[in-house]
């Protein structure tokens, strides 16, 4: 059989509705398809998934393959594929522990253009059409508006180092962090900092489970008697005011302890409405980007002098179970009293680790703050 040049064609040798079990999977029946330039595969299920568009000169041998991800949690549109060799097939995999309830897989074979979206969508990370709305990548980022990538901006500062070294938080002392997910205890100094309060009814928790995964929670506050956490938590992002009665803020110092370990693992400062803690849990399957860092010092009353303070930005890895310094910055307060780090190639933090902050100072009461900011970046195939 013979068939039209460009004409598009369904596939039904490499189309399918069959259900298939956890980690089952459909292999379709190469084709000739040299009289086509493109084919295109859509996937509809309720199951992840891989599948692969795979070309071969010989209808045996299949040199090339080209995957896509198919997750439930995320947009999935169709992929256009150039056809590069004379025979074409789709291989799809159940990668879930579930049985698939549904699965319509189809293929068409023909003459495709590029995909488009809508100039409003939320554009997914690999989707096949070229984006031409008049933006900026950064822009579009932060208005959420390019799936699988958030903005970060973290802030923090620790108002009064003696001589010596301290994380960049506002409780001070050094960074500790676990390993091992835990429950968390939230309390409050002010009574006031309750549901129904004055101060703030309840907050929302960013950060990453004991599996490394993200994972997000809003608690309802309970004054100076402590909430304690269903969830387990590794580490914490931020934490910010969801909810506030007519005071607007928190009426206390809110903190987060660690059940199991006692470890602060976060805290929002009197007034201040969001935690001002200069670190950074990458979940497992991420990357973070740094992009620009920023630091100030200031001599306090009674420290005796112009400080001179050396900034530290360090890595601990869990993959690796190792900790490397990837920044190091200093400044002179008789010169000067901040810097700005501008990366024009940005600083890469992988998964599954924390970016953490400390300044060491010469002099008693220095006062130190930072920002830096990045872009988390999930993987495609996560």
């Amino acid at each position: 059989m013979s068939y039209l040049p460009n004409k598009n064609r369904i596939s039904t040798l490499n189309s399918t509705s069959t259900l298939l079990n956890a980690a089952a999977v459909f292999t379709g029946t190469g084709e000739d398809v040299s009289q086509y330039n493109s084919v295109v595969v859509a996937v509809n299920t309720d199951q992840d998934g891989t599948y692969t568009v795979q070309f071969s000169n010989d209808n045996t041998n299949w040199d090339s393959t080209l995957t896509r991800y198919y997750r439930t949690a995320q947009i999935e549109p169709p992929h256009r594929f150039t056809i590069t060799r004379k025979y074409c097939r789709v291989v799809f995999t159940n990668t879930a522990v579930s049985n698939q309830t549904y699965l319509r897989l189809q293929t068409t074979f023909g003459e495709k253009t590029d995909l488009n979206a809508p100039l409003d969508s939320t554009l997914a990370q690999d989707y096949d059409a070229t984006v031409v709305r008049p933006t900026e990548f950064h822009t579009e980022v932060a208005l959420g508006r390019r799936q699988g990538s958030t903005t970060w901006n973290m802030f923090g500062y620790n108002l009064d180092i003696d001589i010596g070294t301290e994380a960049i938080q506002p409780w001070g002392g050094a960074f500790a962090f676990n390993t091992t997910g835990e429950t968390i205890s939230i309390v409050s100094t002010s009574a006031a900092d309750d549901d129904g309060g004055t101060g703030v009814n309840s907050i929302v928790v960013y950060g990453v489970d004991a599996n490394w995964n993200t994972q997000t929670v809003v608690y309802t506050m309970n004054g100076i008697t402590p909430v304690v956490s269903a969830e387990s938590w590794i580490g914490i992002n931020r934490i910010a005011v969801f909810l506030s009665g007519s005071g607007r803020t928190n009426a206390g110092a809110i903190t987060i302890t660690g059940v199991t370990t006692s470890q602060t693992k976060g805290q929002i400062p009197l007034g201040i409405g969001v935690s001002q803690q200069l670190f950074f849990y990458v979940p497992d399957n991420h990357q973070f980007l740094v992009e620009w860092m920023h630091f100030d010092a200031l001599k306090v009353s009674g420290g005796g002098g112009n400080p001179e303070i050396t900034y530290l930005g360090q890595v601990y890895s869990t993959v690796n179970n190792t900790i490397q310094e990837v920044y190091r910055g200093k400044i002179d307060v008789a010169l000067n009293n901040n810097v700005d780090v501008n990366t024009p190639i940005p600083l890469p933090i992988s998964e599954k680790a924390i970016l953490y902050f400390t300044a060491t100072t010469d002099t008693n009461n220095t006062s130190v703050s930072g920002r830096f900011s990045g872009e988390l970046f999930r993987d495609i195939s996560a």
